[in-house]
């Protein structure tokens, strides 16, 4: 078994972090951010991955290992603004389930 067989593609990894944050977000949202959310997001909604960056050891007790977990950014780009709802730094290792969001 190689390390690819027990990692989640970034592709799949970013999905699950959607599906957590669509599922989370009624929770940990203002129902403004959600009815925003909501209109825009076909046109103007985002959601990117990268490296998680450094500033996630302030909420986690363990070393972040960057080929082991990514950070997702959800949000909408405005012409004038970019307005990020939630960063998520998951897990991409299968047998170790991780999420932490940081809400807007």
């Amino acid at each position: 078994m190689t390390q690819a067989d027990h990692l989640w593609t970034i592709e799949e990894a970013t999905n699950h972090a959607y599906e957590v944050f669509l599922e989370l977000a009624p929770d940990n949202l203002s129902e403004q951010d959600i009815i925003e959310f909501n209109k825009y997001r076909e046109d103007l909604g985002f959601i990117e991955e990268s490296e998680p960056d450094e500033s996630w050891q302030e909420f986690t007790e363990f070393e972040i290992e960057p080929e082991l977990y990514i950070q997702v950014l959800v949000g909408l780009e405005f012409e004038n603004q970019d307005i990020l709802f939630a960063r998520i730094l998951i897990s991409r290792d299968k047998a170790a389930p991780f999420v932490h969001v940081l809400w807007k």
